[in-house]
């Protein structure tokens, strides 16, 4: 009975796991991490569940947690059985987009009224931040949460499309599929925000422009106003100066009148107003109030020894001009300084007058000048900079869309089993890993242009990340410690091949996780181990675009060695091909060091390769057998035994194998062997409409590192990996002894002879003889 009883409990296990998606070896591994959650136990309780969280269980970001916990429990009784945990990841995996939508839907609609609110979104947004900032180490000022809080209450008007103030399920699904990236906050909080600052900057500039343009014009128009003058007193002996003060009164008036920015006239002139006001000062007395209809008519010099008078029909009437009373207009126009120089006007000779009339002239004319030609510099600043802005807008789109393409290139056909997530051993360290980049890239002094110095090479940068939780009731917290190695000269390596810091930590950053759990879709990195002898792990990033791979202490001390003539070459050679490194760490966590660089992968198209090689130019033992999966790459002697040939034009295949001779170069006279070409294959199929478009954007003229078939049905990727053995005296030793019994086809020969031999292999590689 007790048999028959533990059969039928048996068979429906087998029944419920019959509903999932994982295969058999995928449920071992998960109930492998629930055991380890669960110490054991069949259940996991709340706590255990912020243990396993990491970083994410500490108390002051455990809200987020805690709402995790929620939504696996689906029974709602405190606890989450093995069944539970299964259809969690099981959606998460491989559901429907309405499946994960569903799961980010609870995470905003906590209390199951099957709607939520704006207060509602608003808590699980401010949640998610809190957690982001507490995580970083991130300030964020009231001006910053400003701007969420407006974002936040545009995002929620965006799905509330019957506008009750309530988000539906079908709502909030029907904005997941057709804007998935308006729920993604960080992406706003990192380059959002700063776009909408640099747009009001530009705003501001054109309106310093339209300014400036108009202080030219005033400039322009005083000239051709004294111009004017000049030319009609040539017959007047009598005060002239009425008229040079009226335009310089006029001038100032105006001036104050359009002007109420700090740009004005006085404050770009300074000096030359000031001097000009005190060597042209008169008072005058046009006496506007007595003569009816002045307004209308016209004061012109003419050939009278009176001085100006008004043309009013036929006649002539001339002006009485009283030079010692001041016009009640003058007075509340002018400052002190410029009347009491317009006093000592009284006292100069016709002479003097006339020279400093000159004088000022000539200085206008020369303000005229010095004003056109700061104005074409301000706009030619202004031009660079919306180009500039433009030009990064539209690459973080390009970006953006290449992130929403199909990644197909790594090895992830069983998400779960490779995926880094909680109750995996590696999350806590894959969460700090992801948190010591951000910190370390964040406080890089990111001046367009600086120069890297020796002194940077030597440089390393040490962050202490938040601590770990551990034990259960009773949680005590160990340190973790980072270690970011010449900060500068990868931030210029990242610059020189135009990666965006921002773009950069959109990868890999903590910002990324948080938006997957927002989303339903719990992705971080995707852990692959090297097929190769070293036992390397491969983290890659979400989108695919970079790797982190863990190297021995031995070729991170390497790497620091060869740094400096590793930045001169990919400076001198920006379409080398020795695979690009864009940092460099190490973290100590749970006592045990890790290092790890960050280099850029090989494969990051949205092309599916079809078939990729490792190819060293050596023969011994190099070969892949033939039913592995076509993932793995393949080696030397299975290239031959393809008949393979690579076919391209000739002046790309000649450019291509010039660059890597000068890497092979490279690598031996830095004592480097070992390294290796990647080559990848995409077979094109065209009756798939959009792939010509999708071939043509992606590869650039100009890049050798992807180049399409002469007969455009293939294209190749390249690049060169491995580089970080020194053929040391363990390596010469490792020689000697393989070369006598295994013969001249090992691997581990001298740099230049490596060289040579990877040199030829490659070369013969090509179907066309350079």
């Amino acid at each position: 009975m007790f048999c028959c009883s533990r059969n039928g409990n048996q068979q429906a296990q087998r029944n419920r796991m019959t509903r999932f998606r994982f295969s058999a070896e995928e449920v071992q591994e998960l109930q492998r991490r629930f055991q380890r959650m669960a110490n054991g136990s069949n259940f996991l309780t709340k706590n255990q569940f912020r243990d396993n969280m990491g970083l994410l269980g500490l108390e002051t970001v455990q809200v987020l947690s805690d709402c995790l916990f929620q939504i696996i429990d689906e029974d709602q009784d405190g606890k989450i059985q093995f069944n539970e945990f299964l259809a969690y990841f099981d959606k998460i995996t491989y559901g429907s987009q309405d499946e994960k939508a569903e799961i980010s839907y609870k995470l905003i609609d906590q209390n199951r009224k099957g709607y939520f609110t704006l207060r509602d979104f608003q808590q699980t947004m401010q949640a998610l931040i809190d957690s982001w900032v507490v995580m970083t180490g991130t300030a964020i000022t009231n001006e910053i949460r400003d701007h969420l809080e407006k974002r936040v209450a545009y995002i929620f008007t965006q799905m509330d499309k019957n506008n009750d103030e309530k988000v539906s399920f079908n709502e909030y699904k029907g904005i997941l599929v057709s804007d998935p990236t308006l729920l993604d906050i960080f992406e706003f909080l990192r380059k959002g925000i700063t776009i909408s600052i640099k747009e009001a900057t530009l705003k501001q500039d054109q309106i310093v422009l339209s300014e400036f343009y108009l202080i030219k014009d005033q400039a322009v128009n005083l000239f051709e106003t004294m111009i004017g003058l000049r030319q009609n007193r040539c017959s007047v002996t009598l005060q002239p100066k009425p008229n040079l003060i009226q335009s310089l009164i006029l001038c100032q008036k105006k001036m104050k009148t359009n002007i109420s920015s700090q740009f004005g006239i006085q404050y770009l002139m300074g000096d030359e107003v000031d001097a000009l006001s005190l060597r042209m000062s008169s008072t005058m007395n046009a006496n506007k109030g007595r003569q009816q209809g002045v307004q209308t008519s016209e004061i012109i010099q003419g050939n009278s020894q009176l001085g100006p008078y008004i043309h009013r029909g036929d006649q002539e009437i001339p002006i009485k001009i009283d030079y010692n009373v001041k016009s009640k207009e003058s007075e509340e126009t002018l400052d002190p300084e410029l009347t009491d120089g317009l006093e000592k006007i009284n006292y100069m000779a016709e002479d003097q007058i006339r020279d400093n009339y000159k004088e000022a002239l000539i200085k206008i004319h020369e303000l005229k000048q010095q004003t056109q030609q700061s104005l074409d510099r301000l706009e030619k600043m202004y031009q660079k900079k919306l180009e500039e802005f433009s030009i990064n807008k539209k690459r973080d789109q390009e970006i953006a869309e290449k992130r929403r393409a199909t990644i197909a290139n790594i090895n992830k056909k069983r998400k779960t089993a490779l995926s880094v997530q909680f109750g995996h051993q590696n999350w806590n360290l894959v969460l700090n890993m992801m948190i010591g980049i951000q910190m370390a890239v964040k406080s890089v002094n990111a001046l367009s242009d600086y120069e890297v110095t020796l002194k940077d090479f030597k440089l390393k940068y040490y962050f202490e990340l938040m601590p770990k939780r551990t034990g259960n009731e009773k949680a005590t917290f160990k340190v973790c410690k980072f270690f970011d190695y010449a900060p500068q000269v990868f931030n210029h390596i990242r610059k020189m091949f135009f990666i965006d810091n921002d773009n950069y930590l959109s990868s890999i950053g903590p910002e990324t996780l948080l938006s997957s759990i927002l989303k339903g879709d719990l992705s971080t990195l995707s852990e692959l181990t090297s097929t190769g002898k070293s036992g390397s792990f491969f983290y890659y990033s979400q989108d695919g675009i970079y790797t982190l791979k863990t190297i021995s202490k031995t070729e991170f001390t390497f790497m620091r060695h060869i740094l400096y003539n590793y930045f001169k070459h990919l400076k001198d050679h920006r379409q080398s091909l020795i695979i690009k490194l864009f940092g460099m760490h190490k973290i100590i966590l749970d006592d045990k060091k890790i290092h790890f660089v960050i280099m850029s992968n090989v494969f990051k198209t949205s092309h599916e390769i079809n078939i990729r090689y490792d190819i060293k130019g050596s023969l011994h033992q190099r070969k892949t057998p033939n039913n592995a999966d076509y993932t793995v790459a393949r080696k030397d002697l299975n290239f031959i035994e393809s008949h393979e040939k690579i076919n391209i034009k000739i002046d790309k295949q000649s450019e291509l194998l010039k660059q890597l001779c000068k890497d092979a170069d490279f690598f031996a006279q830095n004592n480097i062997i070992d390294y290796s070409l990647l080559l990848g294959i995409h077979e094109i199929n065209f009756l798939q409409t959009t792939a010509r478009t999708e071939i043509s954007q992606e590869i650039e003229s100009e890049d050798i590192s992807i180049i399409q078939s002469k007969t455009g049905d293939k294209i190749y990727f390249f690049g060169i990996i491995d580089i970080l053995t020194n053929f040391n005296t363990k390596k010469k030793i490792e020689y000697c002894c393989k070369r006598c019994f295994q013969g001249p086809d090992i691997s581990a020969i001298p740099p230049h002879q490596y060289a040579e031999r990877f040199k030829r292999f490659i070369t013969n590689m090509f179907r066309n003889n350079v």
